[in-house]
């Protein structure tokens, strides 16, 4: 794929992920229980693939008040399938490709669009337990940067994620913090990632 069409997918990725998600008006019935933030891809236009990640900050995250929206979503026309996870509560070191998840209610939608299946992965929980990549560090890419990014994501997705448990916060890390440019540099940077 060319430079190009990186830039070019990644555009209209972006702007189909922003149509659904007000189509869906899923953002009025998040901010019932909790304030949502469009995290990720979608945030930064990193796009190579139908997923919206967004983060849902409660100031007590509620188990009841998360389970209780679970039917308002499975209800919803194009919503294909709910998924929950509880990684507040439960242990989650039993599985080593989990261990890092946040300390939050994990509830994944798939929906299904004129432009195919889209994941939506919202996560529950208090500010400073979701995520910990300081996305504001975004701001001052460069181009040059981010066609390094979207080139890397391309290289090393296996079709509905990235391969070996890598997370897009590695890439986003590698390049911006470590000026990896190619997929040698990304794969020596991934034996000793922070």
């Amino acid at each position: 794929m060319t430079d190009e069409q990186l830039l070019s997918r990644a555009r209209s990725l972006q702007e189909d992920a922003r149509r659904i998600l007000q189509e869906l008006n899923l953002f009025s019935i998040i901010r019932t229980i909790s304030e949502p933030e469009i995290v990720g891809s979608v945030k930064s236009g990193l796009m190579i693939m139908p997923d919206i990640d967004i983060h849902a900050w409660m100031e007590e995250p509620n188990l009841g008040a998360v389970s209780n929206m679970l039917s308002t979503l499975a209800k919803m026309s194009t919503i294909q399938m709910v998924h929950f996870n509880n990684y507040r509560e439960l242990r989650r070191d039993f599985r080593k490709d989990r261990i890092n998840f946040p300390h939050a209610y994990y509830v994944g939608l798939r929906t299904i669009q004129p432009s195919g299946e889209w994941k939506i992965d919202m996560w529950f929980g208090k500010r400073g337990e979701v995520g910990e990549y300081d996305a504001t560090e975004l701001e001052t890419m460069t181009d040059e940067q981010r066609l390094g990014i979207l080139r890397l994501k391309e290289t090393w997705r296996d079709g509905k994620g990235y391969r070996d448990g890598v997370l897009s916060t590695d890439f986003y890390k590698a390049v911006m913090r470590h000026d990896v440019k190619d997929e040698g540099g990304f794969v020596e940077y991934l034996k000793t990632k922070e």
